[in-house]
């Protein structure tokens, strides 16, 4: 069974690995050409501040590297979903091959086991060789950058080893499970593409900062923060607010508040008029020490997701004739 799996999807591993070795070759050459640029930017005076990175590395080429191997890692998984998931159940059903496949002492169940744990694990383990890569990269530009507001680590959640790993199973799973359902390759690979888009831009979109409840802090319309709770920094992750509010807890318009600001520009809040005094807003984020729960949490969903379609595709599986 492990050998008649190797020999059906041995052009999409030797794809999958070309690219492997495109992307990691890519990213050595670019560390080592841009090894003179990061020196620079570590040697700036501290009194400097950004000492220029951020125009530095606008003015690079790093950043449009950045972007195509962000978009390669988010793209793989799905890539991989529909050309080896998808096609698993149809290509032996339109080919007829099932009838001989199931019939030749290896029951279907036992048949689809194997073949739908073979390629589990082989894309987990293309998936993890991917995110080391992308790890690799982004660890560079953000020491290029200095971080900040420009690459926080919440910026390369969607492409962290424990994420990535899971994106890919789920992919794998869906595309079996479409497999299975629909029976027909193209149909299977339009389903893979559709449903991972939706789950995991929903998720992204709807869920991910619901994770655990926000830190909500006061930002006073004068533009001062409370000390408690702390105010975000720098490996913080933002989220959009702003609800504001008088002093004594009534919401208020946007617009009113934005002209109570208004002559606070360059004043302390103590200059500013006392209309303004109490007005604040309620501003939320997640801390960075929350990271690598959310990762945890995230991929922990995306795999039991993958587990559901693969026990759904096994239950179609042994119902088909």
């Amino acid at each position: 069974m492990a050998w008649l799996t190797w020999r059906q999807h041995r052009s999409n591993a030797a794809f999958l690995g070309a690219m492997l070795l495109v992307l990691g070759v890519a990213v050595i050459y670019l560390s080592i050409a841009g090894a003179g640029l990061l020196a620079e930017v570590r040697s700036c005076n501290a009194a400097l501040g950004a000492c220029g990175a951020m125009q530095t590395w606008f003015n690079s080429d790093m950043q449009e590297w950045w972007q195509l191997l962000l978009m390669a890692v988010v793209v793989t998984p799905v890539l991989i979903g529909m050309s080896v998931g998808a096609p698993l159940i149809p290509r032996e059903l339109e080919g007829g091959t099932h009838l001989l496949a199931w019939s030749q002492g290896v029951p279907r169940r036992r048949w689809f086991l194997i073949r739908a744990a073979l390629l589990v694990v082989g894309a987990a383990l293309a998936a993890a060789v991917l995110a080391a890569i992308a790890q690799g990269w982004f660890a560079m530009q953000r020491d290029l950058v200095g971080g900040g507001a420009v690459l926080t680590i919440w910026s390369g959640f969607d492409i962290a080893p424990p994420v990535v790993i899971a994106y890919t199973v789920f992919a794998v799973a869906l595309g079996i499970a479409a497999g299975a359902a629909l029976r027909r390759t193209q149909a299977a690979m339009a389903v893979t593409l559709g449903g991972y888009i939706v789950v995991r831009v929903s998720i992204a979109v709807l869920a991910r900062w619901r994770y655990l409840s926000p830190v909500v802090f006061h930002q006073l319309a004068g533009g001062q923060l409370t000390a408690s709770p702390p105010a975000p920094g720098p490996g913080d992750w933002w989220l959009s607010t702003s609800v504001w509010f008088d002093a004594a807890g009534h919401p208020l318009n946007a617009v009113s508040v934005s002209k109570l600001i208004s002559p606070c520009t360059g004043n302390t809040q103590a200059t500013c008029p006392r209309a303004l005094q109490g007005v604040y807003a309620l501003v939320q984020y997640q801390p960075g020490s929350r990271f690598w729960l959310f990762q945890g949490i995230e991929a922990a969903i995306f795999v039991l997701l993958a587990a559901g379609l693969l026990a759904l595709a096994h239950r179609l599986v042994l119902r088909i004739r």
